[in-house]
């Protein structure tokens, strides 16, 4: 999680910025209170530090400003040789398979991985190596809510200039995000 404090001279400096980590705060505070419900109906998350299956062979729907946030922190906030990692995995993506931000089973992007990554997550059993568990074992992924999917594009919606409520209301429902 990025530290609003210390971020607030570049949200100043990208107003997008500001939008994105604030999407980025109510996904993950909405996530966690839907995850922890989860043991009450008898289910518990594989998912865990270091777990990384899923980073190895990713399809990952991804917006714009995801994207421009992605492209921030690499370029603004990583330093040293973990830049130079990441750096050079960028180049060498179209030969990988694996995502570029991975770097020693770690996600390099953490605080600022997109939507559909801080979303997803796997009960029951981690995935193996290789598996593609939207094939193998679709009914263990944790689906995110609609209430989630809806607060986090209200949210959103500002950065594409839908303004009002009820318009972002209308926007949602028509399946814009």
């Amino acid at each position: 999680m990025i530290n609003r404090s210390q971020s607030a001279k570049d949200e100043a400096k990208y107003p997008w910025l500001r939008i994105l980590l604030d999407a980025y705060d109510i996904s993950d505070r909405l996530m966690a209170t839907h995850l922890a419900s989860l043991p009450d109906q008898g289910m518990c998350i594989a998912c865990h530090k270091g777990c990384h299956a899923c980073c190895l062979n990713p399809t990952v729907p991804i917006t714009r400003l995801e994207l421009m946030g992605i492209s921030w922190y690499a370029g603004e906030k990583l330093e040293g040789g973990l830049r130079q990692e990441v750096k050079q995995q960028l180049y060498t993506h179209d030969q990988r398979r694996s995502c570029p931000f991975l770097v020693s089973g770690c996600c390099s992007i953490y605080p600022v991985r997109p939507l559909s990554c801080r979303q997803f997550h796997v009960k029951s059993k981690p995935c193996a190596v290789g598996e593609d568990i939207l094939n193998t074992r679709p009914t263990d992924i944790v689906h995110t809510t609609r209430q989630i999917a809806k607060e986090v594009s209200m949210r959103v919606l500002d950065f594409y200039g839908i303004k009002g409520n009820k318009r972002k209301e209308r926007v949602f429902e028509q399946g814009f995000m």
